[in-house]
């Protein structure tokens, strides 16, 4: 069968070759053109890909109100923090490698597709590799990056190394060539055992494990060895030294008008003042619409040395009498100066303190229409969501004509900003009719962008296979350097944000090794399984046993059949660079103090080390995919043993220089501590 690029060729894509016209025109041309259009779809998967982005932090930032064990009303998310990274924000992060290989199978009709795996395995290496890399030595080299969430790195590290080995197992070792059922439905069953066992540990029902590996005391044996009375005595001389910001209550009741008005809210502190200290503020919605029941509220309060008590106005807009009872919520959080803390026994836990507003339903004539709307409006949908829903929509469409988003900005943008917006423009008004995350709390916009990001994906993977095809490179190459590029250059862009801002290299490492994991459980075991079962039912046909003469010879009815040399190779090679960095992020937290960051040798040899990784471990699946064969045995001793030599040359040499700056940090703060030492007695005499 000719190929899709081929003139009279029999494969097509979803979307392109637009017409056979193409196959005769000239191969520099069809390689510039299938190369721009390749680039310029890349950059509407980066948009798409972060509006859906949006719709998930807005669906997962939903807060509830539940009653604890003392009867006490407090606000939390609905959704667990560790639950929704490694499932809503993994899909985020990875949706069009997934749907490159959903598609992928759909398109060869639930035959093997060599694109979609491969993008898999390629971007999870630029991910690994190239990624923390760039997090590594963009950190100033005066400041270090720690991962905090020490428990959720190891876990999802070792499922991400444990998925690419699984992976490799049944694609070389279990049933070459060919992917069973019971494989492919355990490839996808391992996405809620990771979300399990995370969420279990986030719970703190692995706390006394955890203690002992980190070598960290469990906080029960601590208070075992000392009596009610003391702890209790040592828990309320504690909150006496500290310096507490909270809310004169935690719920404010206020009855509906048909007059807009002011209301003061007081936030005072406890503890030392004698230090000036300051705390952020903003308003959250939970059934209260902002610009309708209430007016939006943002900023900082400062408080004065000495200064006990501050307040935050809050305008509430008349109420209309059809209008159920709703709610929205002021939060406190990122307080600092004069060690103020948020007080933990208030609404909202460690980290933001909340005050719930009541807006209660205007006194009104029990007519049946107004109970009606009520009604409505209460249990089925909400009126003045809906219309800010549509509001938002206009301005959505109506920015998207502005460089930057509105005039105020387009009027300080740059040449830079107005060339990115002039090329990305098609892209912002193609997906400015996407609806907005205001209705029903951004489940909307979730779906609504996650078939837009399955369409543009279905483009890609035509455009890359007739990119590879017209330059002559196979499948797999194009997928681990060009498709793999293109669709992690948004995690690239997001991590180095994040590593910047964040004071923990959590968002920059723990997400990677998250959503590699999610790759496969997600992006691989979906498909197959689907194709597996495919198979499984239909049983064998005649294009079936042309296809795969020798596996329609060794096995009965039909299977999904995996074409495993290259894969399984570029998969397995995967692993070994994969533990090679793991390790090296291990020892930079055990020798240097942090994962990211530090000192400019060591961080440039990481930074050289991870990018010689990723370097050598595209040219060798390359070289894999193009030149070997039975042959080429001298060839492939040759360049397997320098692959292995430099791989052990490169960690060693890393390795090394990062034990040696060690070492000598080690050796000048004991000089520095003999010193000092030798200095005292001479002052006391």
């Amino acid at each position: 069968m000719a190929s899709i690029c081929k003139e009279g060729g029999e494969q097509s894509g979803l979307v392109f070759p637009a017409t056979t016209a193409e196959q005769t025109w000239p191969t520099a041309v069809r390689i510039i053109l299938y190369g721009i259009a390749l680039v310029y779809f890349f950059v509407g998967v980066a948009i798409v890909a972060d509006i859906f982005m949006g719709a998930i932090e807005t669906v997962t930032s939903r807060r509830v109100q539940r009653r604890n064990k003392d009867g006490q009303k407090r606000t939390k998310k609905f959704w667990n923090d560790t639950v929704a990274t490694l499932t809503l924000m993994a899909l985020g992060s990875s949706a069009p490698e997934i749907f490159l290989s959903v598609i992928d199978i759909v398109k060869k009709k639930f035959h093997f597709g060599a694109l979609g795996p491969s993008t898999i395995v390629g971007s999870a290496a630029f991910n690994l590799l190239v990624i923390i890399a760039v997090c590594v030595f963009i950190i100033p080299s005066n400041e270090i990056r720690l991962i905090d969430n020490r428990p959720a790195f190891y876990i999802t590290a070792v499922f991400s190394l444990g998925a690419y080995l699984w992976m490799a197992f049944i694609l070389t070792y279990s049933s070459p060539n060919i992917v069973t059922v019971w494989e492919a439905v355990v490839t996808a069953g391992l996405l809620p055992v990771l979300v399990y066992v995370s969420y279990k540990v986030d719970r703190g029902d692995a706390d006394f494990i955890i203690d002992r590996v980190f070598r960290e005391k469990p906080k029960e044996e601590e208070e075992e060895q000392r009596s009610e009375e003391e702890v209790a005595a040592a828990n309320a001389k504690e909150r006496a030294g500290h310096n507490y910001v909270k809310f004169s209550c935690e719920q404010l009741l206020l009855r509906g008008t048909d007059q807009a008005k002011t209301v003061e809210v007081s936030v005072s502190r406890t503890g030392p003042l004698e230090e000036a200290s300051t705390v952020n503020y903003h308003t959250e919605s939970m059934t209260a619409v902002a610009g309708f029941d209430y007016e939006e509220a943002e900023g900082s309060l400062e408080f004065a040395p000495g200064e006990q008590k501050q307040t935050i106005s809050l305008e509430i807009l008349p109420r209309t009498l059809w209008r159920a009872e709703c709610q929205f919520l002021v939060v406190l959080e990122e307080p600092e100066g004069g060690d103020l803390e948020i007080d933990p026994q208030d609404d909202g836990g460690d980290d933001i303190s909340i005050l719930t507003i009541v807006l209660d339903p205007m006194a009104s004539k029990r007519d049946a229409w107004t109970a009606w709307k009520k009604f409505v409006d209460q249990r089925i949908v909400c009126f003045h969501m809906i219309s800010k829903g549509f509001k938002d929509w206009w301005e959505q469409i109506c920015c998207v004509l502005y460089c930057n988003g509105s005039a105020e900005e387009q009027a300080e943008a740059s040449k830079a900003d107005w060339a990115c917006h002039l090329m990305a423009l098609p892209w912002k008004i193609l997906f400015s009719v996407l609806p907005p995350t205001t209705f029903f709390g951004g489940w909307v916009a979730f779906y609504c962008s996650l078939g837009g990001i399955a369409i543009i994906t279905a483009c890609v993977s035509d455009l890359a296979e007739l990119f590879g095809c017209v330059l002559g490179v196979p499948d797999i190459v194009t997928a681990v350097t060009f498709v793999a590029l293109g669709t992690s250059m948004p995690d690239l862009f997001a991590s180095l944000s994040a590593a910047k801002e964040d004071p923990s290299a959590d968002a920059s490492i723990v997400n990677v090794t998250g959503s590699n994991s999610v790759n496969v459980f997600l992006g691989l075991g979906v498909p197959w399984t689907i194709a597996a079962i495919y198979w499984m039912m239909t049983g064998r046909t005649a294009d079936w046993e042309a296809m795969y003469p020798e596996i329609a010879s060794q096995v009965e009815g039909a299977a999904f059949v995996v074409e495993s040399k290259n894969l399984g190779f570029s998969v397995l090679t995967f692993c070994v660079v994969c533990c090679v960095a793991l390790m090296l992020l291990h020892l930079r937290r055990k020798w240097l103090g942090g994962e990211l960051g530090g000192p400019v040798p060591p961080k440039i040899n990481t930074f050289l080390s991870f990018l010689g990784l990723w370097g050598g471990w595209v040219a060798l699946v390359s070289w894999r995919v193009m030149r070997w064969t039975e042959d080429l045995g001298a060839e492939v001793m040759m360049v397997q043993g320098s692959a292995a030599m430099a791989l052990f040359i490169c960690t060693c040499f890393s390795v090394g220089q990062m034990k040696l700056f060690h070492v000598r940090e080690m050796r000048r703060l004991k000089l520095e501590a003999e010193e000092n030492a030798g200095q005292q007695p001479a002052d006391r005499a």
